[in-house]
């Protein structure tokens, strides 16, 4: 069985085929999931997702990095109320992007702000890094101290792991560890200790190989993790069963 640690249901590629997708999860042994928040809307709306599948989707409450421009405090008041109330099983997604033009000394102003949320509420951490990795380390190391932390879509390559490791992080791996150009992904995949190990799809983005250019769903988490199996060296049914219990014991299912 599998669980897809990071989907967004809520997204306009897969909200309106919800029975279909889940039934075809289902079909490919993905039977848990969370849903993710990245706003005040995506975070309500993930919630409300997995209130209508209770034990089988979880969600979390999130401040996504490129969005900060738009976040007043109105809005980020609205993401702590939600945070408080839906009961989300973390924090995240939250972190830091350089990739797209959003201004960076607010991305970190946000990013400290929803650390500071998921220790009041002793939330776990998913983590958002684009093109951030040094800042990203350098904001964990000072100020998520105790507190559970996933590195979403791990793409810091193998120098890195050594780094989020002494943090404690668990790192979460995605459909780019198939793609031809993955190699560097891979390379930091066989540095990841197994029980630091889990699987996503961050669909409907990042379709795996053999699915890549259509949409994704989380049914296609099974492909990733027939590909970290194999850069693992381990059996199909070990590297599902490990990740699962890896995941279950991160979100405190």
């Amino acid at each position: 069985m599998l669980f897809d640690t990071h989907c967004h249901l809520d997204d306009e590629r897969l909200n309106g085929d919800e029975a279909a997708v889940l039934k075809k999860a289902e079909e490919f042994g993905v039977i848990t999931m969370v849903t993710i928040g990245t706003d005040e809307k995506t975070s309500a709306a993930a919630a409300e997702i997995a209130a209508r599948h209770p034990g089988k989707i979880y969600h979390t409450v999130g401040a996504h990095p490129s969005d900060v421009d738009r976040f007043g405090e109105t809005e980020l008041a609205e993401i702590e109320k939600l945070a408080g109330e839906t009961k989300p099983k973390a924090i995240g997604e939250i972190g830091l992007d350089y990739y797209h033009d959003s201004n960076r000394q607010k991305q970190v102003v946000v990013f400290e702000r929803m650390i500071t949320l998921a220790k009041e509420l002793s939330l776990p951490l998913v983590i958002h890094d684009r093109d951030a990795h040094e800042d990203i380390y350098r904001v964990l190391a000072a100020k998520a101290t105790g507190l559970k932390i996933l590195m979403h879509c791990y793409s810091a390559g193998a120098e890195f792991v050594d780094r989020f490791k002494e943090l404690g992080c668990v790192f979460s791996i995605a459909g780019p560890v198939t793609f031809k150009n993955g190699q560097s992904l891979r390379d930091a995949v066989s540095k990841i200790p197994l029980d630091r190990l889990v699987v996503e799809t961050d669909s409907p983005y990042l379709t795996p190989e053999p699915k890549r250019g259509k949409r994704n769903e989380p049914a296609y988490v099974k492909y990733t993790a027939e590909k970290v199996a194999e850069v693992k060296g381990i059996s199909f049914e070990e590297l599902a069963d490990k990740t699962t219990q890896n995941a279950k014991k991160f979100f405190n299912i």
